[in-house]
């Protein structure tokens, strides 16, 4: 089974302000204060400006003006980005985090641990023995970006 999501992590209003400033759909719940901004490509397409460049090594979607909009949002609260793409048991995860207008983590991409470590900045601690803070969290519960936006394939 796959598992292909990219998106942003943070307190609610976090992300309710960056999407509102960027036109986006609204950040889903998560555990405790946190939320979800799923990110598709048509999201990304929409606030950054081609030509996109500087992309970390293990990253599809950072590009450097991405660390850029998402260093500025971070002078409200730090913000987590994560990308995932598991086919088969086979992949890698990757996630930086963004405080005080600066990255304070990463951007790392490994097969696994960037997403738990980055949700560990952001306060996040497993909530029982035998679950990390990706499941604590519930970013489990859907495996693909439109999944988390309740839409088909066909319309991501």
């Amino acid at each position: 089974m796959g598992h292909c999501v990219t998106g942003l992590i943070a307190r609610a209003e976090i992300l309710q302000s960056f999407a509102r400033g960027r036109s986006l759909h609204a950040p889903i719940p998560l555990y405790g204060d946190l939320a979800i901004l799923p990110l598709r490509d048509r999201d990304l397409d929409s606030f950054l400006k081609p030509p996109l460049a500087g992309y970390p090594e293990g990253f599809t979607y950072l590009a450097s003006s991405l660390v850029q909009e998402l260093s500025a949002a971070s002078v409200d609260g730090s913000l987590m980005y994560f990308e995932t793409e598991y086919f088969g048991g086979a992949g890698s995860q990757g996630a930086a985090v963004f405080q005080a207008g600066e990255i304070a983590y990463g951007p790392k991409a490994a097969e696994v641990g960037p997403i738990n470590e980055a949700l560990a900045l952001l306060g996040v601690r497993a909530s029982t023995t035998g679950v990390d803070a990706f499941q604590t969290v519930g970013l489990g519960r859907y495996r693909w970006t439109a999944d988390w936006l309740g839409l088909d394939d066909d319309d991501d």
